[in-house]
């Protein structure tokens, strides 16, 4: 399969949750209008930002029923299967082909110490029998097994339905599987899109981030693509100003989980957050400095955004685009 079947910027969705603990499917929804208002080019679910392991398989599917249908296939559709066994996986993958799933996620089995060669097994068997185009999730950051540059190229050789990497990994590592690979796999980024202009610079597809500041992430992708020098230049303007939250909410799972979820609360116009127990807590201090860095964005999205989208607008006959 030739890469660039799938590109840009797929929001991974936070999942909110009502006063009773229960998925909040109008909050779900509206999440899902307030990622195509902002331009995703597609949305994923049942990531670590969607709190997939801390759910239960029944409601990891209730998830994707709820967002395939909210979606209703108007931009493509991808979903992180995290079951505990190549059946379960398998079974999981076909469930959310079913609910309009465009390629599935499949992420390392639980637990520590898998030998690579146990890993490439693991996910050689579940991609050989998905109905949908697979991704690899390879976090060296996040995730307990990865595999290293070398085992993902040996990986995308074997199977031929491994079409794509969730790559959360140094761009470097990620510019060598590229390389290796050809035009075997896509490959887009993860932890917010700190090294977003390396990624695509390497040959990446796009990113994978919460959805925080997706409209700017979605224009600023098309910058770095365009071909256009005044687009790229006001990309990367975009890019440093994005950086200090993007660093203050991807510092660890639990930090996203509760400040970034509230600042996409506020982007949505939701008024209340409901955790699940054994969260992180809020403080005051963290509250106002989510505040503080969500103020900045705005006023760099106000100053940037309206600019880079002219330059975008503007027919240019020397663009090549890049990605």
């Amino acid at each position: 399969m030739a890469r660039g079947r799938f590109r840009g910027v797929y929001p991974i969705l936070y999942a909110f949750f009502d006063a009773d603990g229960r998925l909040d499917h109008a909050a779900m929804r509206a999440q899902v209008e307030h990622c195509i208002a902002a331009g995703c080019h597609g949305i994923a679910v049942l990531g670590l930002v969607t709190e997939v392991h801390r759910m239960t398989t029944a409601e990891r599917r209730e998830v994707v029923e709820v967002v395939g249908d909210a979606i209703a296939r108007r931009v493509p559709y991808a979903v992180t299967v995290a079951e505990q066994d190549p059946a379960a996986q398998i079974a999981f993958a076909r469930m959310a082909a079913e609910n309009g799933a465009d390629w599935v996620i499949l992420q390392p089995p639980p637990g520590k110490g898998h030998a690579e060669a146990d890993l490439q097994r693991h996910f050689g068997t579940i991609a050989d029998a998905a109905p949908r185009p697979v991704a690899i999730q390879n976090n060296p950051v996040n995730l307990d097994s990865h595999l290293s540059p070398d085992g993902l190229t040996t990986l995308v050789r074997r199977h031929a339905n491994i079409a794509l990497l969730k790559a959360e990994g140094w761009s470097v590592d990620i510019a060598r599987v590229l390389a290796e690979t050809g035009d075997a796999v896509d490959a887009f980024g993860g932890h917010g899109g700190l090294e977003f202009v390396s990624l695509i610079r390497s040959g990446g597809a796009g990113l994978i981030p919460a959805p925080d500041v997706l409209a700017a992430q979605v224009l600023l992708y098309e910058g770095l693509v365009s071909g256009r020098p005044e687009a790229e230049a006001l990309a990367l303007r975009l890019h440093r100003e994005l950086l200090p939250l993007i660093v203050f909410m991807t510092r660890g799972v639990p930090g996203i989980l509760c400040y970034g979820k509230r600042v996409m609360a506020r982007r949505m116009g939701l008024e209340t957050v409901h955790d699940r127990p054994g969260g992180h807590v809020p403080t005051p201090f963290g509250l106002a400095e989510a505040e503080r860095l969500l103020a900045e964005v705005r006023a760099a999205e106000a100053a940037i955004l309206p600019a880079l989208a002219a330059a975008l607008a503007t027919p240019a006959a020397d663009a090549r685009p890049r990605g």
